[in-house]
């Protein structure tokens, strides 16, 4: 993973960590619903953070070798189904 890449997703996890420490005592806390799934709407946005990070990184450096290879329609079904399964 190219450097930074891997900078701003481990940044995106440090603060997932943190919301999760957060979402679990506010739920032991039994707090107002509506606030905890405020908190739980942020950490969606931080895992989407860390899923283009780390797709953007790879097609920086491992799509342009396997697009050139024999293995491009392979490398091809393999990003739509990796890319299908973000969206879900």
């Amino acid at each position: 993973m190219l450097p930074a890449y891997k900078a701003k997703s481990s940044a995106a996890l440090n603060r997932l960590e943190g919301l999760l420490k957060k979402v679990r005592m506010m739920i032991e806390s039994d707090e107002y619903c509506p606030d905890i799934l405020q908190q739980v709407l942020a950490m969606q946005g931080h895992i989407k953070h860390v899923q283009e990070h780390v797709l953007e990184s790879h097609l920086h450096t491992c799509a342009q070798k396997k697009l050139s290879s024999k293995s491009k329609d392979a490398f091809i079904r393999e990003l739509v189904t990796v890319i299908g399964l973000s969206k879900r």
